[in-house]
């Protein structure tokens, strides 16, 4: 059976690697391409070629979301950032009967996607949430982990993102939405809320090269929110990040405290303005500047993740920990999860209903094919630090000689 997928924010670059790999999928017949960006849409499907059409359709008109998913078996969304957006792509799909993945790695729209389950299962529905690198990856591996344990007590999970390359203030939005107020975090086997991004509960942490050592800061992501769904018995669940370099941490919590990330509007000088039009305008007016004067100079993008999963194995005391550390693109390395989960569920792999995080999915057909498309290459993908008591072994995630019960 061919398949009609549909592809919401197909102009985003976050969208590019999925399309690519799902265009060269025999099992995808035909891909719509829908986006408020006509010119891109184009170019996009000149690009793909015979297989792609496109529609120019808003995210927020869920009358003309319904239209366009009509006839399809899959819809991924790249709209972000997510938590501007909220749940209307997914609650279009989930009543148009169509399966549905996207790379939500807010934690408020999380926590409403996952009130949407019951309906979903209802519907015979498939969705798919946070299907990216962090979240994404980061979900999966510490299900990984803990598959190993009898018993898990915590799961820390970490992410730095120094991303080289503009591609637009989606990322930026996001952080500044993460870095304010209070977000969920998971202490003594219940959600509980924190201040976000306070420098007294931050850690440092060891990434290795060529990142290394970095400060990192607890922030609103959807790991604590979904991985105790998932795994009996934890007690503990945090998410840590930050960006590089490190003194846009500082910077940009203090424009959040100071009120200029605000989307609320305010009067200056007899005119309606949010805050954060304003900071988005100045920082791309800077960006040109900087271009103009960068010479072809560039600088290659850096990406970090640890999975950090503890617990107990045949009364032993058992850490694992999953590391990267590499020269990255954070486009290929979010976008390539979330394209081939979409090809395992096309496929009938994924035969789960209702709302689901990566972590409930089939884990080690969605790593064998992440393997078999260089995810967990040595030059980038992750190292493994297995500790048994005071026995620590390491190696690449995918040697089965000392990792072999990662891969059965």
């Amino acid at each position: 059976m061919v398949m009609k997928i549909v592809i919401l924010g197909a102009s985003a670059n976050m969208a590019q690697p999925a399309l690519r790999y799902l265009n060269a999928e025999s099992i995808v017949e035909e891909i719509v391409l829908t986006d408020i960006n006509e010119k891109r849409l184009k170019e996009i499907k000149y690009e793909l070629g015979e297989k792609a059409s496109y529609e120019v359709v808003d995210v927020r008109d869920a009358s003309s979301l319904s239209a366009v998913m009509e006839g399809s078996q899959l819809v991924m969304n790249f709209v972000g950032p997510y938590f501007r957006f909220k749940t209307t792509a997914l609650e279009t799909a989930i009543n148009s009967g169509v399966n549905y993945i996207d790379l939500c790695d807010d934690y408020d729209v999380t926590l409403k996607a996952l009130q949407l389950d019951e309906l979903a299962r209802e519907k015979g529905v498939t969705a798919i949430t946070g299907m990216g690198a962090s979240p994404g990856i980061t979900n999966v591996l510490a299900k990984l982990g803990a598959e190993q344990l009898d018993k898990v007590d915590e799961i820390n999970t970490y992410w730095i993102v120094g991303d080289a390359e503009p591609s637009g203030f989606g990322a930026l939005i996001h952080m500044f939405h993460i870095i304010k107020g209070k977000v969920p975090t998971f202490e003594d086997g219940k959600q509980t809320w924190i201040r976000s991004f306070q420098h007294t509960d931050s850690e440092v942490i060891d990434f290795g090269d060529p990142i290394g050592k970095v400060r990192l800061y607890p922030v609103g992501h959807p790991e604590p929110v979904t991985l105790p769904k998932y795994i009996d018995g934890v007690k503990r669940v945090t998410n840590f990040g930050a960006l590089l370099p490190e003194f846009q941490n500082p910077m940009f919590k203090a424009l959040v405290d100071l009120g200029l990330t605000s989307e609320e509007v305010i009067k200056f000088r007899g005119e309606d303005v949010k805050p954060i039009d304003f900071l988005i305008s100045l920082f791309s007016h800077k960006q040109e500047e900087a271009a103009k004067h960068s010479k072809g100079e560039s600088h290659p993008s850096v990406s970090g993740a640890k999975i950090e999963v503890i617990g107990e194995k045949k009364g032993n005391k058992v850490t694992y920990e999953f590391i990267k550390s590499a020269y990255d693109k954070m486009d290929q390395g979010t976008s390539v999860p979330a394209g081939i989960a979409a090809s395992l569920l096309l496929k009938g792999v994924v035969k789960s209903k209702g709302v689901l995080a990566p972590e409930g999915l089939p884990i080690r057909e969605l790593l064998s094919q992440l393997k078999e498309v260089g995810y967990f290459d040595e030059e980038k993908g992750f190292n493994v630090v297995r500790t048994i008591g005071s026995e620590a072994t390491s190696g690449n995630l995918t040697d089965k000689t000392k990792f072999n019960e990662l891969w059965e």
